[in-house]
């Protein structure tokens, strides 16, 4: 049994059912190891009844192709979700009056996952990474996110401070996350807007810093000096999220 370069490994629960759900098509094979019962046996029969091959497999090839991680039992084979053009990114959340979160060398696959996985929750129209210095979609995000990087359109560049500007000219608002910045209930985080989210422990590099029309900040009454950027991530996406539904 081989892996080919075409092919990403998924493992759990959540994260397999929902490409199962929404991108069967992308489905190579289903290994799982155990009893076919509780949630795994459900995912399984809905893997098999949407015409995806399911296998069983020893324990050991599970944890093999699954490097250590938690994997309930079950992994999956499938064609990665193609990552979108920046253009049309762009341009579906100026029509939308959408949000884009970006991520300024967030290298940290797990933050990245939990960053999607707020991103898609609270309704953004998609994320934006470097192709350096930063997290790439992947089995530990798709974990991570539950699922989500399955479903949030994902677009990559390769200079992120272009991208600022071509969101700056095309009306956007570009919010910088920065404990410096104003409380993100002051701002205005309506219509089409980009966030961005700098780096664990580093924040963001000074160029990008400059380049954001404001710097967006949560108020923190407790004794912990900072939050880490996917919980950042997560409360400024909601607040986007809240000024967006209606009042009242």
């Amino acid at each position: 049994m081989s892996v080919t370069y075409e092919e990403t490994i998924l493992y759990g629960i959540n994260a397999i059912s929902v490409v199962v759900e929404h991108a069967p098509e992308r489905v190579v094979r289903v290994l799982y190891h155990g009893a076919r019962q509780g949630a795994r046996g459900e995912l399984l029969e809905r893997a098999e009844e949407a015409g995806c091959a399911v296998e069983v497999a020893r324990a050991r090839q599970i944890e093999h192709y699954a490097s250590g991680e938690q994997h309930q039992g079950v992994l999956a084979f499938v064609r990665p979700a193609p990552l979108v053009e920046w253009s049309d990114l762009r341009a579906q959340a100026r029509q939308s009056g959408g949000v884009i979160v970006a991520l300024d060398q967030v290298t940290d696959p797990r933050n990245f996952g939990a960053i999607i996985r707020s991103a898609e929750a609270f309704g953004a129209t998609g994320a934006l990474i470097t192709s350096n210095r930063c997290a790439r979609p992947g089995p530990v995000v798709a974990k991570t996110s539950a699922g989500s990087s399955e479903l949030l359109p994902v677009a990559m560049i390769t200079n992120l401070a272009q991208a600022i500007e071509e969101c700056k000219a095309g009306g956007f608002h570009v919010y910088g996350a920065d404990m410096g910045g104003a409380q993100a209930a002051s701002l205005d985080l309506t219509g089409p807007t980009m966030i961005v989210i700098g780096a664990e422990g580093k924040g963001l590099r000074s160029k990008t810093r400059n380049l954001c029309d404001a710097l967006v900040s949560i108020p923190i009454t407790g004794k912990t000096e900072s939050l880490n950027a996917s919980v950042a991530a997560g409360v400024l996406l909601y607040e986007a999220q809240r000024q967006r539904l209606p009042q009242g």
